[in-house]
């Protein structure tokens, strides 16, 4: 994010002052705009064009395909405008889009004796549309971040926005509407945490226009009731900036929130963080068998690394140790050796140097590190005897970072909740900067990953830590 610099000239019109603080963060911003907005058409255009293409390839006259394919752009578009939707869920709308024309197709083969021509042939070029939409939008939503987001609710809502997404490349905070009670106008803070601000949400639609804003969050509050909320809406109804709303439902997954209602009133449906019995049996069995066929590969490697460390070091080759496991069970954590054999009494020597905090013990350059295990640390493969731990039952592929006893006990209530799932090999805070991470930004990954977990999440992040290893980020 790229604040602004505070407004050094008085101006007497807030809305004014907020506008001209932000004039060069919109102009950056001019690309993303562009981009948000018609790269949508241009998506559909292509779609369109590739299963007009194989349509007319394999019919000439495909007007089954044609009506089809018209039915399902018309899915395609309206799930192309989020802009929170995660890709995930946007590509399991586009193949529900699909649904609807191949069942209508498939009836009609089935009972009113159509050539199942027609069925294969419009699957094709559904497919054609389909693999062309993947690629565009996949692109689209790299090339489009950051989203440009406007926090509407109190002075504390767009401060804790502000720090929540201070360190994101996918959002940038351009400016907060301050909507307090009691709060006069000429009381609003130019800025907050070099964040422009300006009080209330009367002249949304020229502010947000100005920021070049592609998202309003809410947050509600105190200051924010349904009344406000709706004018708020009805203002922003003819632009082109999307409206989302935060709070509750901030460490909640999308894949467990449902929309629904209650008479005429929308209620968000919640499931419980406990996924199913089904769901829960298939990552036990891929832990055991992918764990089981890792290990095998990973044997001569291990091997290797054994010998490697016997060479550069006296002591054994393999590591253990008591670490917490699920339910705060304990059980021995198999590791390969990286520092010296008397490690854990040179570390009471060490306490004044700990660079991470009172919870954990980390240096950048630990002392008690060997040459060998340096090597082993930055490039992971220390963690490669985990995959007993795994097979054992243990541990999980994909899970939070197992502790020692000793760091569970200064843990409080809401931070042993990542001890409702199997510690991990890999998980959200490996990929998201391992030792680079302060305790409570690994605690939120922690808790958010014990709380939302799901296969698909789980093989996001396994793909993610190729990445985190070739780039030896936070390891060490």
């Amino acid at each position: 994010m790229n604040p602004s610099a505070p407004v050094t000239v008085p101006v007497p019109d807030p809305v004014s002052a907020a506008a001209s603080a932000v004039g060069s963060i919109a102009r950056s911003g001019s690309f993303n705009a562009w981009l948000r907005f018609w790269g949508l058409h241009l998506e559909v255009g292509a779609a369109f064009l590739a299963g007009v293409t194989v349509a007319f390839i394999e019919d000439v006259r495909p007007h089954t395909a044609l009506l089809a394919l018209s039915v399902w752009l018309l899915g395609a578009y309206h799930t192309g405008r989020a802009v929170t939707t995660p890709l995930t869920r946007q590509f399991r709308s586009l193949l529900a889009s699909a649904t609807l024309p191949l069942t209508v197709l498939a009836a009609g083969v089935a009972f009113l004796d159509l050539s199942p021509l027609y069925l294969s042939r419009t699957f094709t070029a559904l497919a054609a549309a389909g693999a062309a939409t993947a690629v565009c939008r996949t692109v689209r939503w790299r090339l489009q971040a950051p989203v440009r987001v406007v926090v509407v609710g109190d002075r504390a809502a767009v401060a804790q926005a502000t720090t929540r997404w201070a360190h994101t490349r996918s959002v940038q905070l351009v400016g907060g509407l301050v909507s307090e009670p009691g709060l006069e106008a000429d009381g609003v803070p130019r800025e907050i945490l070099g964040v422009p601000t300006a009080p209330g949400v009367e002249s949304v639609r020229e502010l947000v226009s100005s920021w070049r804003a592609d998202l309003v969050v809410v947050s509600p509050g105190s200051g924010v009731t349904p009344e406000m909320f709706r004018r708020l809406t009805w203002s922003l109804e003819d632009s082109r900036v999307a409206i989302g709303v935060t709070g509750l439902l901030e460490s909640v997954s999308p894949h467990r929130v449902t929309p629904g209602k209650l008479d005429n009133v929308g209620v968000l449906d919640v499931r419980h963080p406990r996924p199913s019995t089904v769901v829960r049996g298939i990552k036990a069995a891929t832990d055991r068998v992918l764990g089981a066929v890792l290990l095998l590969l990973a044997a001569p490697v291990l091997l290797l690394m054994a010998a490697a460390i016997r060479l550069d070091s006296k002591g054994p080759a393999f590591f253990k140790q008591t670490r917490v496991g699920r339910e705060g069970r304990p059980f021995l954590l198999y590791k390969m050796r990286t520092m010296v054999p008397d490690a854990d009494q040179a570390k009471s020597t060490l306490c004044q140097e700990n660079e991470f905090d009172a919870v954990l013990f980390k240096m950048k350059h630990d002392p008690r590190v060997t040459r060998v295990g340096r090597f082993l640390r930055r490039s992971s493969l220390d963690e490669l005897p985990q995959l007993i731990n795994v097979v054992r039952g243990e541990m999980s592929l994909v899970g939070p970072r197992p502790y020692l006893p000793q760091e569970v006990a200064q843990m409080d209530a809401d931070t042993l909740r990542r001890h409702a799932v199997q510690p991990g090999i890999t998980g959200l805070w490996q990929v998201s900067g391992r030792s680079d991470l302060d305790w409570d930004d690994t605690t939120a990954l922690d808790t958010y990953y014990a709380d939302n977990w799901s296969l698909s999440t789980d093989a996001k992040i396994a793909v993610r830590t190729v990445k985190a290893v070739l780039g030896a980020k936070g390891a060490y």
